[in-house]
């Protein structure tokens, strides 16, 4: 049996160095462009960005089969979602916020279904006593 101490740590280097970039990935610039400039205005997105990442390694020994393993892995993921607008005139900055309305009605559905559950399960304690 050859057991060297790098061997759980091959490619940790590559992986590491791509973790360190994912803010690259993932920013507004991205998602929605550059700045625009037409004339003397100039227009900047602006992105709310959040990203995450898991990772475990874990080994074990079967005393029945007397044998030991081990194994690893990761994950994550990004979002980006566009909060606002600036625009620069030469005589105002405005900042125009985007509303997301599709939150706005999983919000509310999410609030009815809640309510109605909760009104349900009221009346049918008052039934059964």
């Amino acid at each position: 049996m050859n057991d060297t101490a790098t061997a759980p740590t091959a490619g940790v280097t590559p992986a590491l160095d791509r973790i360190a970039r994912i803010p690259e990935f993932a920013g507004a610039s991205v998602c929605f462009g550059n700045a625009v400039s037409v004339g003397e205005r100039t227009v900047i997105p602006v992105a709310e960005v959040q990203y995450g990442l898991g990772f475990g390694w874990g080994g074990g020994r079967d005393a029945k089969a007397d044998s030991a393993g081990s194994g690893g892995g990761a994950g994550g993921g990004a979002r980006s979602r566009a909060v606002a607008v600036i625009e620069v005139a030469p005589d105002s900055v405005r900042v125009l916020p985007i509303e997301d309305y599709t939150q706005i009605r999983l919000a509310g559905i999410a609030f009815v279904g809640a309510t109605v559950a909760l009104v349900a399960r009221s009346f049918l304690k008052l039934i059964r006593g």
